[in-house]
């Protein structure tokens, strides 16, 4: 008996026994572990699916809506299948057949919109049209630009999924790709709506997804001409990763840090038997094949990804290729925290999770090891473990493979996450050796910027307010008119925070939204506020207080209402209101905690930030 026979009779035994739960843990481990044929992904689905819709599984999922110009309905199990062993928890649906206008209507009347509109285009009318070809990419890029405005009334996030094209047609592959030919027509339209899409949205490249599996795997005609659903089973699978990905990318933002081995897996041998020069890096294929891995983990470092090592070895050993090995592409500047020691590696992973102050669900982990991949995987299932092949050569692709840090978009704030992380390393220092806790904060220097959000920033506090989760007060997932339209409101407060202290600039750490109450003018609601673990600790969060209650007694409140909204991930600012010197109230349905300050004679919390400009001395 096979093993993905014994899952799923163990699954349906465990159902009979009413242990749904237990069930679908058990698919969620499949799942993430992978191996299941493309049969298999969709009969968990359709368990996922069902279970779910008897109550099991844990709160609401994130409604997803899957509205295409094809049949969608082989995708919703596939799509529920990888989210789940991926840690997210969706309840897909999907549209009628060629209805996506008509089915956002409907779901932009609803008193539940879904939370991500998945739209999927087929390239019938672009291609069979009697029109102009280029009026028939207008035509196109204008039904799109409908949905979308549709969509951003219902406050839905967009994953747009792009045309392709299953064969080049009679025109053969030379003229497809001449102006007006099949193949250029699929390409000037993609380019339209990558131009057109809307902000914070994202593009799913169908063509660049078919080319890397191969069309003719992943397509297959007669089943389109059956369903009017064009893939594989195969297919399905494939792009099922791609929208979980899209989603992701759109919710919770690409994965963080990426935590790698040494021996084997950056460069060839054990260095603590060949020495610093005697590892593969290099003059070989191998050595070219760890070099590129090398040169792909830190090109991840420079969009955002913070790079990490978890090692088993002496730590001067692990140490000395960075420092002596001239064929080293990676420098120990480029590595936010380092465990070199022979503990467990679920022990030092959870280690550098707190010392990075970042969640284990955002980790991904790369060994050579499956020993301790196995290890990981038992002891940290949050963490993501890639299945590193025996071959170096295909190491980058398999990272690729899981889609772990794709993203809508990258800012400024990206691009110094990695460096700033590694700076830390130097505030950490400090710390250990400063005589007190008031001594290491007044050291720091550190200087705060507070901007009234602008156009500028806008990308980023929705990306934000998309992705940040533990020091999030409420967890609201606003859209871009959603802010815009909060900032609109009179006497509402829209900013972002910056510090930066004399070992660097942290970048935008806070955005705090807050608005007028509906029942009282004189009452300023704080909407949403959240700020980058990375400054936790260091009373940032006192001075964005202190800060708060300033701009509402110029505004002329009299209370500030604060809100705590209890989430799995968000416990670590369960008494920040309390510690603010806010009084709780009762919160009435107990779904939440609200709180309150009186203006007149509040005090300020103490902190140790100032305005850039002015000498760092507590206030308060």
């Amino acid at each position: 008996m096979s093993t993905a026979t014994e899952l799923f009779k163990r699954t349906s035994t465990l159902r009979k026994e009413g242990r749904l739960d237990e069930a679908l843990a058990m698919l969620r481990e499949a799942m993430a572990r992978g191996g299941l044929s493309p049969e298999e992904v969709d009969r968990a689905g359709r368990f996922i699916r069902k279970a779910r819709g008897e109550g099991a599984g844990g709160e609401a999922g994130l409604r997803v809506h899957l509205l295409g110009q094809f049949t969608t309905s082989w995708l919703v199990p596939a799509v529920t299948a990888v989210g789940w062993g991926q840690g997210i928890t969706s309840d897909v649906e999907e549209g009628g057949y060629d209805l996506v206008l008509q089915d956002l209507t409907r779901l932009s009347a609803s008193s539940e919109p879904p939370g991500v509109v998945v739209l999927f285009p087929w390239n019938n009318r672009l291609l069979n049209g009697s029109a102009p070809a280029g009026d028939r990419v207008a035509d196109e890029r204008a039904f799109w630009k409908q949905a979308w405005e549709i969509a951003g009334r219902m406050g839905a996030r967009v994953l747009q999924v792009g045309y392709d094209w299953m064969a080049p047609g009679a025109e053969g592959y030379a003229l497809a790709t001449e102006t007006g030919g099949t193949i250029d027509l699929i390409r000037s339209v993609n380019a339209a709506i990558r131009q057109d899409r809307p902000p914070g949205s994202y593009f799913l490249d169908l063509e660049l997804v078919s080319g890397m599996m191969g069309r003719e795997a992943f397509y297959d005609p007669r089943r389109y001409y059956w369903t009017k659903q064009p893939f594989s089973e195969r297919g399905v699978v494939r792009l099922a990763e791609h929208v979980v990905a899209g989603i992701r990318a759109l919710t919770t933002g690409p994965k963080k840090v990426l935590v790698l081995d040494l021996d084997n897996t950056l460069w060839g041998g054990v260095v603590g038997e060949t020495g610093p020069l005697g590892v593969a890096l290099g003059d070989s294929p191998d050595g070219e094949a760890y070099r590129a891995f090398q040169k792909h983990a830190r090109a991840l470092s420079k969009r955002g990804i913070v790079l990490a090592l978890a090692s088993k070895n002496n730590e001067a050993d692990g140490r000395e290729p960075f420092e002596k090995n001239p064929d080293m592409v990676l420098s120990l500047d480029d590595i936010a925290a380092a465990e070199i020691c022979w503990e467990p590696k679920g022990t030092t992973i959870r280690r550098i999770a707190q010392t990075l102050n970042l969640g284990l669900d955002s980790f991904v982990f790369v060994d050579d090891n499956p020993a301790e991949r196995e290890q990981v995987r038992q002891a940290i299932p949050e963490v993501a473990v890639v299945d590193v092949p025996v071959e170096p050569a295909e190491y980058v692709r398999a990272l690729q493979a899981g889609l772990w840090f794709e993203t809508t978009g990258l800012t400024d704030a990206d691009r110094e996450r990695a460096a700033q992380y590694a700076v830390e390393r130097q505030r950490r220092e400090l710390q250990e050796t400063a005589g007190s806790m008031e001594d290491y904060l007044r050291s720091l220097e550190m200087l705060a910027d507070v901007r009234e959000i602008d156009e500028a920033d806008l990308m980023r506090v929705v990306q934000l307010l998309g992705k940040t989760n533990q020091f999030n007060l409420t967890t609201r997932r606003h859209t871009r008119d959603d802010v815009v339209r909060m900032l609109d409101r009179p006497r509402s407060i829209g900013v972002t925070l910056r510090v930066e202290d004399r070992f660097g600039d942290h970048g935008l750490v806070g955005v705090l939204l807050a608005v007028p109450s509906d029942d009282d003018p004189q009452v300023l609601r704080v909407d949403t506020w959240l700020m980058s673990c990375r400054v936790i600790g260091r009373t940032v969060e006192e001075f964005t207080c202190a800060d708060l209650i300033e701009r509402a007694e110029r505004m002329g409140y009299r209370r500030i209402l604060g809100e705590f909204l209890p989430t799995k991930k968000n416990a670590l600012v369960a008494e920040l209101y309390d510690r603010m010197g806010f009084r709780q109230l009762d919160s009435g349905d107990g779904s939440s905690v609200l709180y309150e300050l009186e203006l007149a004679g509040a005090s300020r919390p103490v902190h140790y930030l100032s305005p850039k400009g002015a000498v760092a001395e507590p206030v308060g």
